[in-house]
Parts: C-alpha cells; sequence; structure tokens
C-alpha cells in the first residue's frame, strides 16, 4: 500500500497566512472525491477551526509546532501495525494542528488527538505539540478502521445511514484501535451505569433514525437529553467487543460483514 502524508505545520500557515482562505483551498480541495461525506474545502476547515489561525499572533501559531519527523515516524508505524489486519489502496494522510474544543480543552493537551475520515482512503488528523503518542496510534488506527476501501459505510447514503449504522462504524472502529492500543480515552469514565440504562432506552427508541442532527445528539452528547459527552462512542464500543466475543469473530475484516442491527439486538438482548 502506498500513502501520502501532508503535514499543515504551523510554519506553512504562518507563509500563507496573508492568503490563507486560497491556501487552504488548494491543501484540502484534492482530497474529496464524489463519495466524500463532506464536499467543501471551507466545510472541513471549519471542523478542524482552521481560519482561526488568520487572527492569532506569529507566536501563539507557533505555539501549536511540532516535530514533524517525530509525527511521520509514528504514523508509519501506526500503518505498519494496521496493515497487518486491514487493507487499504491509496492512503492519503493530512495532520493538522489542535486547536481546543470545548469538549476536551480541560485535559491534557498531549490527548487533544482528533480525526476525521473524509472518504475511503482519506484521513485528517489534528495534532497537539507532543501528542501521546500512544493515543495518536489509537486514534489514528480508528480512523484508518473507518477509511478502508471494505468498510460498508461506503455503501450508505446520508437517507439510509441509520443510528445502527453509526454504532457499528464507531464501535467497530473503538474495537478495532483499543485490540491494537492502550486505553487513553478521556471519555469513557463518562458513561456510568446509571447514565448507560437511560441511554440504552434512547437508543432503542431511536436506532432506525436516520435524521441526522438527532444522531448528532445521541451519538456526540446532548444536554438537553442528559447525554454525556461520547457516550455513544462508549456504548457502541461495548456493543460491538461483545458481540465479537460471543460471536467468537475470527478477524477485524469479518466484523465489517456483521449486520448493524444483530450487534445492537445482542447486546440489548441480556
Amino acid at each position: 500500500m502506498v500513502y501520502t502524508l501532508n503535514q499543515i505545520t504551523p510554519a506553512k500557515l504562518i507563509e500563507s497566512r496573508d492568503n490563507l482562505k486560497n491556501w487552504l483551498q488548494t491543501q484540502l480541495s484534492p482530497l474529496f472525491s464524489k463519495t466524500s461525506w463532506m464536499q467543501d474545502w471551507d466545510q472541513l476547515a471549519g471542523r478542524f477551526q482552521l481560519l482561526k489561525f488568520e487572527t492569532l499572533s506569529e507566536a501563539e501559531i507557533l505555539s501549536y509546532s511540532w516535530n514533524p519527523k517525530e509525527i511521520s515516524t509514528t504514523i508509519h508505524e501506526t500503518i505498519t501495525e494496521v496493515e497487518k489486519h486491514l487493507h487499504f489502496q491509496n492512503l492519503s494522510i493530512t495532520i493538522v494542528p489542535a486547536l481546543p474544543f470545548p469538549w476536551f480543552q480541560q485535559y491534557d493537551q498531549s490527548l487533544w488527538t482528533n480525526g476525521y475520515t473524509i472518504g475511503a482512503d482519506t484521513i485528517i488528523m489534528a495534532i497537539p505539540p507532543e501528542p501521546d503518542r500512544e493515543f495518536f496510534k489509537y486514534m489514528l488506527a480508528h480512523e484508518m478502521h473507518h477509511a478502508s476501501p471494505e468498510n460498508p459505510i461506503y455503501n450508505l447514503t446520508l437517507n439510509t445511514f441509520s443510528l445502527a449504522d453509526w454504532y457499528k462504524m464507531e464501535g467497530g472502529a473503538e474495537y478495532f484501535s483499543l485490540s491494537l492500543y492502550d486505553d487513553k480515552r478521556w471519555w469513557k469514565e463518562n458513561l456510568t451505569e446509571e447514565a448507560e440504562k437511560a441511554y440504552q432506552k434512547i437508543a432503542q427508541d431511536n436506532i432506525d433514525t436516520t435524521d441526522d442532527v438527532l444522531k448528532s445528539k445521541i451519538c456526540f452528547g446532548n444536554r438537553e437529553m442528559d447525554i454525556p459527552v461520547f457516550a455513544g462512542y462508549c456504548f457502541a464500543y461495548k456493543m460491538v467487543r461483545k458481540y465479537a466475543e460471543q460471536q467468537k469473530i475470527r478477524s477485524y475484516r469479518e466484523l465489517y460483514k456483521a449486520d448493524p442491527l444483530d450487534i445492537f439486538n445482542d447486546f440489548i438482548a441480556n
């Protein structure tokens, strides 16, 4: 498998700051295809808050700098490990600085790494200056599970992507990445036993929904619905792990073929 790596470093952002929007467009637009979940470069730039660098001082921008060689090495090590289990074609990885979000800014900056899979074989990752290597590897492996062209999510559309499909997608990625790397998830304590009981009722009532707004609240957390941050990820991981153990799944790729409702129903049956 051939992979390409583009590190949009703070130094590059400073060089292009006078024409940042146009420069970011040249970096991000080539990442999209007809099957990408997003289609506009500025939507992707917004997801990672990249236009905020227009107003930051040079010193502030440089404070987000990392060691490109170390990052390249970490990525190569992760790809080498993940490739033992999943298949890819021409993987593309773009690295950008990780600016704080409200849901993780209170945690150690080394755990600010976050990612997004744009489509098959295409990943963008945001990293802090000195990312926790194990957490970074876990997060990249998670996104690579999404990015495999064998992943059935690429047979879905936004109109057919149900909550059950989401649980299978994220639970499968979590099960895969946490099987390879240490568990340093800062959100894993959010879904207490009591909260999980209430959450399961919400999941059951909405398991077939394709409403993107409702799914986002259920999956990522919502105060009005009393759903903790990233509760959906914790719930999905437990679901897929239990299914894989009960069904004696022998390979991670085999899980791609599992029926989302079977995974969910097996979990709530006990």
